[in-house]
């Protein structure tokens, strides 16, 4: 089994992170309490639509998208949270109708 390399990040420094691949934090404080909600990892699944990305050539001469790890210009903590407010909203109707199933 592999070992696992990365290493461990208090919440500011993960806001630091995030801050630093170009999300727009503007209050810290609502930024800690985002990620003691939902999380570093899930929260990066959310913003993962506002990643920067550019064109490139494989070896096999086809063009290919390649995903960066930093995030386009204007991205903020508050399109992520609309995300996820969304993502709960849309699965309590999910279960809404399912329950009434």
């Amino acid at each position: 089994m592999a070992e696992y390399a990365k290493p461990w990040l208090s919440v500011d420094e993960q806001i630091d992170r995030l801050a630093g691949h170009g999300v727009g934090i503007e209050d810290r404080g609502r930024a800690m309490s985002v990620l003691h909600s939902v999380g570093y990892y899930s929260l990066t699944g959310y913003l993962y639509p506002f990643r920067a990305s550019e064109q490139h050539i494989d070896s096999d001469g086809r063009t290919r998208i390649r995903v960066l790890s930093d995030y386009r210009a204007g991205t903020t903590l508050r399109h992520a949270e609309d995300i996820v407010d969304f993502d709960r909203r849309l699965r309590m109707l999910v279960m809404d109708g399912v329950e009434r199933i």
